[in-house]
């Protein structure tokens, strides 16, 4: 799939930002607020420890901060739609008023709503349960959405792969989601595999 690798993509603005795609790279900055996560050097116990880290970050050229509440490894503890939002609204508003573009993973429609409403300017979405609700409530907000690739209702239901080529099905299911995302009227579409 070499050839797919030097296809042109959609450049837009979120936030005021122009992301030039084609022509350098873009870097997320990442913030866990869940002492579950695997990637240790990102967890944020604290409002003041990741409102800091997110602007630390963004000074050192991160073009927008992913925040989670909820650590998508399989032990770790499950948070509900009012937790996740007791700990990601703060962040996003403090961070969102730095002049930061903050992005939220979440698969909760609800933390989705809240969370562009506190400033948020793209969904990193880890779950197709709600997809079409959040596509359209990312629309309204002018906001992005990260699409991710998920076997399940959401990245902490998913299976095994059972395929040898994966490959075809990504690509179905990436069509799929886009198609459904233009239909709610989101413009600034991202596709993580």
């Amino acid at each position: 799939h070499r050839a797919a690798a030097t296809v042109k993509v959609r450049e837009f603005s979120l936030g005021g930002r122009f992301f030039a795609f084609n022509a350098e790279p873009a870097i997320m900055g990442v913030v866990n607020l869940s002492p579950d996560s695997w990637y240790r050097e990102s967890v944020c116990l604290t409002t003041e420890r990741a409102v800091q880290r997110g602007k630390i970050l963004g000074a050192q050229g991160a073009g927008m901060i992913d925040v989670g509440a909820e650590s998508t490894l399989a032990h770790a503890a499950r948070l509900d739609e009012a937790g996740q939002q007791r700990k990601l609204l703060p962040v996003v508003k403090e961070l969102a008023a730095a002049n930061l573009i903050v992005s939220v993973e979440t698969y909760q429609k609800e933390v989705a709503r809240a969370s562009l409403e506190a400033g948020a300017k793209v969904i990193n979405l880890t779950g197709m349960e709600d997809a079409a609700e959040i596509y359209g409530l990312a629309a309204e907000h002018s906001a992005g959405v990260i699409i991710c690739y998920v076997q399940g209702r959401n990245v902490r239901e998913v299976g095994d792969f059972d395929l040898e080529d994966v490959i075809p099905a990504m690509q179905d299911y990436f069509l799929r989601q886009t198609e459904a995302a233009a239909k709610a009227g989101l413009e600034k579409i991202m596709i993580d595999p």
